[in-house]
């Protein structure tokens, strides 16, 4: 591999990685980790270097897939028309390329051609399209059966979403009946058969502000802006609670019409009692720039959040005949909004403790009004974001707030800085236990390594019970912060000592909630040893990583007695994460309420399957496979106990080589080594069947992941 190929694939997968992660943060936990401009150009990034790089390109890349918010609470139905996303742009250049791009493929399409028995619409120029607000919400399918609504899907990954039917029956604006005498229609325009409706659900910024309110109120955690809180409630188990939430929904897409134009779909929607958005027509991309300038500029006046512009072809059946990518349309794209700057002064800086123990500098700033919101606050990143900076206090800086994030310091105004004004350092000490911060070679972030840090407490409690961890039904923020504050737990073996008494005197909890409480922290004893594992919040230890642990060792004793070398083999755990677990398995603070949740009976052998086709071998992956990327071939050699190098050599018992496999075959067939397609990986699997119990005494189970 030449050096510039090593470092554009080294730049490629740790790009990938921060994308995927930023992806899954959005999407599963309703956090914007960076704003929509920085995601979207490492997208472009990603992009080029596959281009450069076929072999890089797979089918489950963020290039070639809709980002997904499935979760395991709901059933899943599937699309009848697959829910893309759609693609954007940030300049009227690349406006104009898109546009131009769908006008030539207009052009390639024969004039009078008929296509599913659809005409195009008459007298309509190709290039006519329609301009509409994007809504900073969550897309949502409502499907209707004579008039009734049947089901209401989210998109999750284009291909099958959510049923979230009952949550979204508690949104006003979604009709539950199609009534001709209520809406003053004759009946037959009510569409007959399976009708489907797509939309965008949304919060308005005063109700979020009252809704953030309240929650402040009850000491529950607030949310960090309307489109995460829809993204939230949406998927609420409790339909009460998702009543409370103010969202609204409005209508903007039919896709199976038998309409001529996108137009007549909007005036069809209306007609039928939903609200829809407001639109724009235009001929040329000035039209289109000057119409998204004009409502840009305004945006701050509208009661909703929007950071863009939705523009798209008006006649259907051309958007039939461009048809889509995997991912997105090619007869719509999304302009986006530049991020708004403002410049106040910096009043002072907090140092906020995070549950990994990261501390993380904030600036409290003069109040000042930016994307309709008044910004407080702002995030600083990093301490070297600070000395990138060099930020003074006192300084007048730029802040920036792309609508969907925290907003974030840019710039400073240094030939405002007040004389004698002091450089912002960071602290020697955790600023709430006042222990040593580290700083670990390798890294940006400062650390208090106290576990116990209260700063560290409530998040470590919320790690512990959640779904991937010991999975503690009902222990919710607001009931772990009342039992910190009235000091029942401490540590995570006081939750296990917990009476229901004890959670009967916390306020709100009936006699009823507390034993349903109680029971859950009883049966999640039952649960497996990487579960436990995970839930500890061992630095860099995520679930993965704490399966692979657990499938190999088998036991908690076996973990806590092996040395640093043993934790490095293990599959997907290598130098750091094996040093953080040695290390934390020989603290003394650590070990001692290990040995205290192992006598109060919490699991410490792991309870999956362990598959063994691959045991001891060695495998390397190169090339284009057919069906599925690199990362799906290697889950599946892993699973079934294999190991995945990044180069071949003596030690690789075989390759998995697909198209335009490169010098990593290459040196597979000088040193001898056994070639194989992806056609023989799958029938090795599902010919094979070589699953062993994972401790003794122990039935058969399915892994709890």
């Amino acid at each position: 591999m030449s050096d510039q190929k090593e470092i554009d694939f080294s730049r490629y997968f740790e790009l990938k990685k921060q994308l995927e992660e930023a992806s899954r943060l959005y999407y599963k936990d309703g956090f914007s980790p960076m704003s929509d401009q920085d995601f979207d150009f490492g997208l472009k990034e990603l992009e080029k270097l596959e281009k450069a790089y076929p072999e890089l390109r797979g089918k489950a890349t963020l290039t070639q897939q809709v980002g997904s918010d499935l979760t395991n609470d709901f059933a899943k139905v599937a699309h009848a028309v697959p829910m893309l996303s759609i693609a954007n742009v940030y300049s009227a250049e690349e406006m104009a390329e898109f546009v131009r791009a769908a006008e030539d493929g207009i052009e390639s399409i024969a004039p009078a051609g008929l296509q599913n028995d659809v005409p195009r619409a008459s007298g309509l120029e190709p290039h006519t399209w329609i301009c509409e607000r994007k809504i900073d919400g969550v897309s949502l399918a409502v499907i209707y059966e004579n008039g009734r609504l049947k089901q209401a899907v989210t998109r999750g990954d284009g291909v099958q979403g959510d049923e979230v039917t009952l949550n979204a029956l508690t949104i006003a604006d979604i009709p539950e009946t199609l009534d001709a005498k209520k809406l003053k229609i004759d009946p037959g325009e009510i569409p007959q058969g399976t009708f489907e409706v797509r939309g965008e659900v949304y919060m308005e910024r005063d109700a979020f502000e009252r809704l953030n309110e309240r929650f402040i109120l009850e000491g529950k955690k607030i949310f960090q802006n309307p489109r995460n809180t829809v993204s939230g409630s949406l998927k609420l188990k409790s339909v009460a609670e998702c009543k409370t939430r103010p969202m609204r929904f409005f209508a903007y897409h039919i896709p199976q019409s038998n309409n001529r134009t996108h137009e007549e779909n909007l005036l069809q929607l209306k007609k039928l009692g939903f609200h829809t958005n407001e639109y724009w027509k235009a001929d040329t991309v000035d039209e289109i720039m000057k119409i998204s300038e004009q409502i840009g500029a305004s945006r701050d006046n509208l009661p909703f959040d929007i950071d863009g512009m939705v523009v798209k072809l008006n006649d259907l059946q051309m958007q039939r005949e461009l048809g889509s990518t995997s991912k997105s349309p090619r007869w719509a794209i999304a302009y986006k909004f530049k991020a708004e700057r403002a410049y106040t002064p910096l009043l002072s800086v907090e140092f906020q403790v995070g549950r990994t123990g990261a501390v993380t500098p904030v600036a409290n700033l003069a109040p000042v009004r930016l994307a309709g919101t008044t910004v407080k606050r702002a995030t600083l990143h990093n301490f070297d974001e600070v000395a990138r900076l060099d930020l003074h206090f006192g300084d007048t800086v730029g802040v920036e707030k792309g609508g969907e994030i925290i907003p974030k310091i840019t710039d400073v105004k240094k030939e405002l800085r007040p004389a004698g004004a002091l450089p912002v350092t960071a602290p020697d000490k955790c600023p709430v236990c006042g222990e040593p911060l580290t700083h670990v070679d390798g890294e940006v972030i400062l650390r208090c390594e106290n576990m116990h840090c209260a700063a560290q407490v409530q998040c470590l409690f919320e790690h512990f019970v959640s779904r991937e961890a010991m999975n503690i039904e009902n222990l919710g923020p607001a009931l772990i912060a009342s039992l910190i504050a009235t000091g029942k737990i401490k540590r995570i073996p006081d939750l296990y000592r917990l009476t229901i008494e004890d959670l009967e005197s916390q306020e709100r909890m009936a006699k009823k909630s507390a034993k349903n409480v109680f029971d859950a922290i009883a049966a999640s004893k039952e649960r497996s040893l990487e579960n436990l594992l995970h839930g500890l919040g061992i630095r860099f230890v995520g679930r993965t990583s704490a399966r692979n642990l657990a499938k190999h060792f088998r036991t908690l004793e076996a973990i806590r007695t092996a040395t640093v070398e043993d934790l490095q083999n293990v599959n997907d755990v290598g130098e750091r994460i094996g040093k953080s677990v040695y290390e934390f398995f020989h603290t003394p603070l650590y070990t001692n309420e290990i040995d205290e949740l192992v006598a109060l009976g919490l699991p410490t052998e792991f309870k999956g399957v362990v598959k063994t086709l691959f045991q001891g071998q060695t495998a390397v992956i190169t090339g284009t496979l057919p069906n599925m990327d690199r990362d799906e071939a290697r889950k599946l050699i892993e699973e079934n106990g294999g190991k995945v190098s990044g180069s071949v050599s003596k030690k690789t018992s075989w390759v998995l080589a697909g198209e335009a496999a490169g010098s990593k075959l290459t040196k597979a067939n000088e040193l001898g080594i056994p070639v194989h397609d992806e056609a023989w990986l799958l029938e090795q699997i599902n010919n094979t069947n070589t699953e062993r119990p994972a401790a003794s005494g122990e039935p058969e189970q399915t892994s709890l992941f």
